[in-house]
């Protein structure tokens, strides 16, 4: 059935108009649009455009906190199948989210590093209080109250959140004296950004690693138990080091499962994120070509970047772009990374866990809630809290 929208624009010039599809807390389509507005002018048919739809019901249980930038503030709202809610206004957030995150995360960076000034067990509680203020200074009190309305029915959470910048597996909702923990403790919690279809399987299959010339020390030793895991029906998996090799294979479209062992830098000043390669710096910016032509949307490869600081997106002209944005632009199944520094030991049991769960037949959601109460949630390290993944929570390996 034809649905038939009217805008008013505030302005002349181009505008982008973005139509999404939703089925209670289910995302099922999006669709970009470029709309030339002039004044006096006439209306032109343009033509047709559509977005594919993978399925039109929603998945049991399954909860979207979608956040849009709308000028200066924002708009907060949840998307599920027993109601959806009033989108709720803030002309800003308690607190500047990119303080707040940077703040944040420069805790996690201390205490992932085994620098922090507290004993392991006034840790634990300053891991806790950040959390709680995360949750009480950047989501409004009307979603707060929402979400321990849905909260009973929940059975998976994303997060569809233009503001990309800001910790969001990191929330610890309380309201008085209850509390279950962190978000991602309760749910298996995933995000999603603008051109990031709906997939439904993640493909594991034709592996390859990526493992720069100085890559840390254990690389090898990460590389060789995920292959273990993972296994190959082509030999062992291909291990690579050249940025041009890369590229290669990422704008052919011939990546399958693909795992980075290795540094990252992060300079916001600079871009955001980069990995030195063989060849040079890898940087976002380089997955452009593959984001105009879509070229793993054929294989549909999960991307992991087991570094420092690799999900996390910079501000980068008129829009956010990190690894994330732009693997999944391009096609790619499922994306996960690391929003701050985090311990080899640790990383390489997330990992681990993470690859045993998904060949076990978990979902992507299941899979990454399941390496993270795998991965010493109980100590002071915050590494199991790091990892952030984009894809479908309900998809499959194929």
């Amino acid at each position: 059935m034809p649905l038939h929208f009217e805008f008013r624009t505030r302005s002349i010039g181009l505008q982008r108009v973005h139509v999404f599809a939703w089925s209670g807390g289910t995302f099922l389509a999006e669709l970009a649009l470029e709309v030339s507005v002039s004044s006096g002018g006439d209306t032109v048919d343009a033509p047709t455009k559509a977005a594919p739809m993978t399925q039109v019901n929603s998945n049991a249980g399954e909860v979207t906190l979608q956040v849009l930038q709308v000028g200066d503030g924002y708009l907060f709202q949840f998307l599920s199948e027993p109601f959806i809610s009033e989108a709720t206004s803030t002309g800003s957030f308690a607190a500047d989210p990119d303080i707040t995150a940077e703040q944040a995360i420069a805790q996690m960076h201390d205490l992932a590093a085994d620098e922090s000034p507290y004993s392991e067990n006034m840790a634990r509680k300053a891991l806790r209080a950040r959390g709680m203020a995360l949750w009480n200074k950047l989501v409004p009190a009307d979603i707060r109250d929402h979400f321990w309305q849905l909260r009973p029915s929940i059975k998976s959470f994303s997060i569809a959140a233009q503001k990309d910048t800001i910790p969001w597996e990191m929330l610890y909702p309380a309201q008085g004296s209850t509390e279950e923990g962190f978000l991602v403790e309760q749910f298996p919690v995933t995000r999603r950004v603008h051109n990031q279809p709906r997939i439904p399987y993640v493909n594991l299959d034709g592996v390859r690693f990526v493992v720069p010339p100085h890559a840390p020390s254990d690389a090898v030793t990460e590389v060789n138990a995920i292959q273990r895991i993972v296994g190959s029906d082509r030999g062992p998996a291909s291990v690579i080091s050249d940025l041009n090799q890369l590229l290669g294979l990422v704008e052919d479209g011939h990546l399958g499962l693909t795992h980075f062992a290795c540094h990252n830098t992060y300079d916001l000043k600079k871009g955001g994120s980069s990995i030195a390669m063989g060849g040079g710096p890898f940087v976002p910016d380089l997955l452009e070509p593959a984001v105009s032509r879509t070229s793993l949307a054929t294989n549909r490869p999960l991307v992991f970047i087991n570094a420092c600081r690799s999900a996390g997106a910079a501000p980068h002209y008129t829009q956010t772009i990190g690894w994330a944005q732009q693997f999944m632009a391009a096609g790619a199944g499922a994306f996960i990374g690391t929003l701050w520094d985090v311990r080899s030991d640790s990383a390489r049991t997330f990992a681990e866990a993470f690859y045993h769960a998904m060949k076990s037949g978990q979902t992507l959601g299941e899979a990454a809630k399941q390496a993270r109460l795998t991965t010493a949630r109980h100590s002071s390290d915050p590494t199991w809290l790091a990892y952030t993944v984009y894809g479908d929570p309900a998809a499959l390996t194929r």
